[in-house]
Order: structure tokens, then C-alpha cells, then sequence
């Protein structure tokens, strides 16, 4: 694949940035720093927006995971396709629940995760194509709050389709 843009040099990454890169311990989430990195002031009030959506909303850790990895389908981003959160997992992610995920029918999945999904697909791939039901679908299963926190983390989940276009990698799930 071509460059897209360099990636940041590891001891140029401003105190922050650094930080957070060392901490990270999977390559493909150290590598989108560094690619971040060339827009430090944006970048950091991206993480503080994406982590309050994935981490404090009204979801729920195996919902929001869901989603996340829903959308992550769309964008065909090897980084957010390999992980999953440690917290969803002690809340009954399973791969056969993200197995699931653009299932016509799935069987693992909640009726309220299932659409929560069918949406996550849709806003990511075909927003227009969002009918009546689909939104009738959330409103029965979910607040006025969450449905608007779905839509968002959607939003905020799209970011990886720069991680794909900019040909991070990543090798593997930690299940």
C-alpha cells in the first residue's frame, strides 16, 4: 500500500502522545498515535470525546463493543477489528456474538443488540437507507440518550477507516 503520511517518530511524539503510546500495548494502537500525532491538539480532544462515548455512556460495555466492531466491519480497519475490550468481555462478548454481527438472523444477540447492530451497519455503509423500522427498532429498545450515544460512537468509530487508508496494521485479537 502507499504512504499515506509518515508516521511520527516515536521520540518526537510530544510528552503526551508519548505517554500513551508506551502504555498502549498493541503495535496497531501505537502506530494510529503516531499518525495522529501530526495533529497533536486534535488528536487530544478526539480521545477525550471517544473515551467518555465508548467508556461513559449508557450502553453498557457489551453493547457498545458491539457496535464499535459493527462499525469496524464497515471501515475494514485491521486495528479495531483485532480488539476487544476486556470489560465487554467480562459482560458476555463472545466471537460467536461478534460472528453474528450483519447476521440476518442472529441468535446470540439480544433483540435490543440486534438492532443496535443493524443500525451501527447502516449509518456505517448507508445512511440513506435507514428506514422507519430500523429507527422504530431503537426506540423500543432503547432511550432518547442512548440512541443519540449509538449514533455518536458510530460517528467516532468511522475514524478507522483513516487507519485503514493510512495501512495500520494489526495481527491479532487478545482473546
Amino acid at each position: 500500500m502507499d504512504e499515506f503520511v509518515p508516521l511520527v517518530e516515536v521520540e518526537d511524539l510530544p510528552a503526551d502522545l508519548r505517554a500513551q503510546h508506551d502504555a498502549l500495548t498493541r503495535p496497531g494502537l501505537q502506530d494510529f498515535t503516531r499518525l495522529m500525532a501530526h495533529a497533536p491538539e486534535h488528536f487530544r480532544r478526539y480521545n477525550e470525546t471517544y473515551a467518555a462515548l465508548r467508556f461513559d455512556n449508557h450502553l453498557g460495555p457489551r453493547l457498545t463493543e458491539l457496535i464499535r466492531l459493527a462499525t469496524a466491519q464497515t471501515t475494514r480497519c485491521p486495528v479495531c477489528m483485532a480488539g476487544r475490550h476486556p470489560g465487554a468481555i467480562e459482560a458476555g462478548l463472545t466471537e460467536e456474538l461478534v460472528a453474528e454481527i450483519g447476521s440476518d438472523q442472529p441468535t446470540a444477540m439480544t433483540p435490543a443488540e440486534a438492532a443496535a447492530v443493524r443500525f451501527a451497519l447502516a449509518f456505517a455503509t448507508d445512511h440513506l437507507g435507514i428506514e422507519a423500522a430500523d429507527k422504530t427498532a431503537l426506540r423500543e429498545h432503547f432511550t432518547p440518550e442512548q440512541i443519540v450515544e449509538i449514533a455518536l460512537l458510530c460517528v467516532m468509530c468511522l475514524v478507522g477507516r483513516l487507519s485503514y487508508i493510512a495501512g495500520i496494521e494489526e495481527s491479532s485479537c487478545p482473546l
